[in-house]
């Protein structure tokens, strides 16, 4: 079993986020702290955000920070655990919903793509959208 980044590093399916977690200089707390759980965008959900949106994020730091944190959650919460909970607080601070649904798991209306990657420091669950945290628009794919 590896660390949440290099889980995300070997499945090859995350680059645009671990660039913005390079960015962002939150590498340590991806290999070492935790333990978290991680809704983590794949990079086809990235590929729907326009590109100017992407490099605005990109280029402030606290917006950077404070996006990247919005998908992490203190804690290991598996996908059983999520069948069970209705809010979960994110390192940003602020809560993300989690429902039950056809489509199956939803975090803040996005489905979980891919789920119970289990790491050394915690687990991580692909979804299918980049979250901002509330006052900012969501990009979905």
């Amino acid at each position: 079993m590896k660390n949440i980044l290099a889980t995300l590093r070997e499945s090859g399916s995350f680059a645009t986020f671990l660039d913005l977690v390079q960015a962002a200089a939150m590498e340590e707390r991806l290999s070492v702290e935790g333990p978290y759980t991680l809704f983590v965008p794949d990079d086809d959900a990235f590929r729907a955000v326009p590109q100017r949106e992407l490099d605005a994020i990109r280029e402030d730091a606290d917006r950077l920070a404070e996006v990247l944190n919005y998908h992490i959650v203190p804690g290991v919460h598996s996908m059983i655990d999520l069948l069970g909970i209705r809010a979960l607080r994110s390192l940003q601070g602020e809560d993300l919903a989690v429902e039950i649904a056809r489509e199956g798991v939803l975090i803040n209306n996005v489905p979980i793509v891919e789920s119970d990657a289990w790491c050394t420091n915690g687990i991580c669950h692909a979804i299918y959208a980049l979250l901002l945290p509330p006052g900012a628009r969501k990009v979905a794919a």
